[in-house]
């Protein structure tokens, strides 16, 4: 009993770890600091500045540019669904953004693993043929494009406006997905060919579970891209139609005067769907251009 006391006692007695400091910031830390909260402040005024204006009138707008709201309401949001054809803009967009998608991730990850795996001596041709279409930029393809469109009658369609993109996001998900497919085993689709599987099945129950990770990261960065694209709309559709939400913005300004009241509005909701896909999807962003960029 005496020396169970005796041991608790010298439990008890030995001195707590003391807890770790801190340590100091270096300077180096602060810089990265500064720099980073001044462009933090750079990027997020515009957006905060037109936060602000999309709950001012347009007098107050032009009378005092730099104002704070007097009231803050949201009938210029009532209005811009109203008076504009900014609803109809808003699923043209989204049904552009979503469509390419699809299309993009069941096509490009099998090109790309008939490119690595089954294209033998013209993979290489196939390849190079993928790749130079990011060389060639739309401006030079724009003018051939409409008049090939309007001949099939399908100009001032979303069709056309789809696939203008699913050309230009070919080359660049190529390149991506065929440096992914390098790293992958090639005794997982072996082991698939041993079991009976075809080379399609093999695809899709094996290979591809395996590609999610640059597959999330390839959809991010295109549903930005789409959502936000301003130039292939305003050029393969036409006045007739509602076209885009950053199209529909644009026609908002005339020579003479624009409705600024909805023009910030427009691109606050503009904004909210991107905010919202990258915030949600951050780490799966990160994550695949990580392992792609490893794949690599």
């Amino acid at each position: 009993m005496s020396a169970s006391i005796a041991a608790a006692k010298s439990v008890n007695s030995k001195p707590a770890k003391a807890k770790k400091q801190k340590e100091p910031w270096k300077v180096s830390e602060i810089v990265c600091m500064v720099v980073t909260a001044i462009l933090f402040c750079i990027v997020a005024y515009p957006v905060f500045y037109a936060f602000l204006q999309s709950f001012r009138s347009y007098s107050e707008i032009t009378i005092d540019p730099m104002g704070m709201p007097t009231h803050y309401n949201l009938d210029n949001y009532v209005r811009l669904f109203q008076e504009t054809d900014f609803l109809a803009a808003t699923m043209n967009t989204v049904i552009i953004t979503v469509v390419t998608l699809a299309i993009l991730c069941v096509i490009l990850p099998m090109a790309a693993y008939g490119v690595e795996r089954i294209g033998g001596k013209l993979s290489g041709f196939f390849y190079l043929l993928f790749i130079a279409g990011l060389m060639i930029p739309f401006q030079v393809r724009m003018i051939p494009l409409v008049r090939m469109f309007d001949m099939m009658g399908l100009y001032s369609t979303l069709a056309a406006v789809i696939l203008v993109h699913l050309g230009g996001a070919a080359g660049f998900g190529i390149l991506l997905y065929c440096s992914f497919i390098k790293g992958v085993p090639i005794e997982v689709e072996e082991a698939a060919s041993i079991d009976g599987a075809g080379k399609l099945r093999t695809f899709w129950q094996v290979v591809f579970p395996m590609l999610l990770p640059v597959t999330s990261a390839f959809i991010i960065t295109n549903a930005l891209t789409f959502w936000n694209d301003f130039f292939i709309p305003l050029v393969m559709l036409d006045s007739t139609s509602a076209g885009t939400i950053n199209v529909a913005i644009n026609r908002m300004v005339g020579l003479l005067t624009s409705q600024w009241e909805l023009i910030y509005t427009g691109a606050i909701i503009s904004l909210i769907p991107s905010i919202i896909i990258f915030a949600a999807f951050q780490r799966y962003f990160i994550k695949g251009m990580a392992v792609g960029a490893v794949k690599g």
